[in-house]
């Protein structure tokens, strides 16, 4: 599951001298191993076994709740962070964690809720922040996700995706030139083969079509594409915007061929079949 933050390596064997109950340690230690074995089922019993020995530990349950995130078990993930955060209400990773449990839910108040409580713990926990931008683009909330995206880049200059957001939140609040400023700043950051300045890049192009500059966008269409090649509906705003000026008709060409032998990518299914129309329109115009 995408942007969690629950790798393995964050989890700590515990051993040698403890406040905690051994056996419930021991039993903790067993089920880490289980999980990085796979062994999904045995890992869970383990966990759970290991918090009932102890009513103090809380590690077993942050274990347990990463378990069920492998299964995409949002709600028992969701139940075992609760739990965790009854016994330790001042980890940080924990309400951050369930927050994403209750983003992947839809329950967006609930996700809003933990993700504040994670920043009033850590201020420094930029994802929280980021997350709270998601949440609020989720509600339709362009103030609030503008504030939460700034917040995010203020804590982590080099949050990449953050620039993404941003700009689009601009862009989709009509600031343009704010939009330009933050992917120009982005474009900036990011170093060659990150793969986010393919989006810095097709927001930008878009931002500089409305602006009216129609061969300045198209290149930064075409640079989307060089910098995320999964990013196919670059192209087709390449070769629709190359369409509409005469001198550019071959480069249109080249583009729509290119999104269509993509099969339109991750662009909605309409989009390929207006590229497919564009496409007949260039390589027929006499039949128009």
């Amino acid at each position: 599951m995408k942007r969690l933050c629950c790798g393995l390596a964050a989890l700590l064997l515990l051993g040698g001298c403890s406040e905690y109950d051994r056996q419930a340690i021991e039993d903790n230690n067993s089920g880490m191993n289980l999980l990085r074995g796979g062994r999904l089922a045995d890992a869970r019993d383990r966990f759970q076994r290991a918090a009932d020995e102890d009513a103090k530990f809380d590690q077993p349950l942050y274990n347990l709740a990463l378990v069920h995130i492998k299964q995409s078990e949002w709600g028992n993930a969701a139940d075992a962070l609760t739990r965790a955060i009854a016994r330790n209400p001042r980890n940080a990773e924990f309400h951050y964690l369930l927050g994403n449990t209750h983003f992947e839910q839809e329950h967006w108040e609930q996700s809003r809720a933990a993700f504040n409580q994670a920043i009033q713990i850590d201020a420094n926990l930029y994802m929280a922040y980021y997350r709270l931008g998601e949440v609020a683009d989720r509600l339709d909330e362009p103030q609030a996700a503008l504030q939460a995206y700034t917040n995010a880049l203020t804590k982590a200059p080099r949050a990449y995706r953050a620039y993404v957001r941003l700009g689009r939140a601009y862009y989709r609040a009509h600031d343009y030139d704010r939009a330009i400023q933050v992917l120009r700043e982005g474009l900036r950051i990011a170093p060659e083969g990150a793969v986010e300045r393919g989006s810095m890049r097709n927001i930008l192009g878009n931002v500089l079509l409305e602006q009216g500059h129609r061969e300045q966008a198209i290149e930064e269409f075409v640079a989307a594409n060089r910098d995320d090649s999964e990013l196919a509906e670059a192209l087709f705003s390449a070769g629709y915007t190359s369409a509409e000026i005469p001198e550019r008709r071959q480069q249109a060409i080249l583009y729509l061929q290119r999104f269509i032998e993509a099969r339109g990518g991750n662009a909605p299914r309409e989009y390929l079949d207006i590229a497919q129309n564009k496409l007949a329109e260039l390589q027929n115009p006499g039949a128009h």
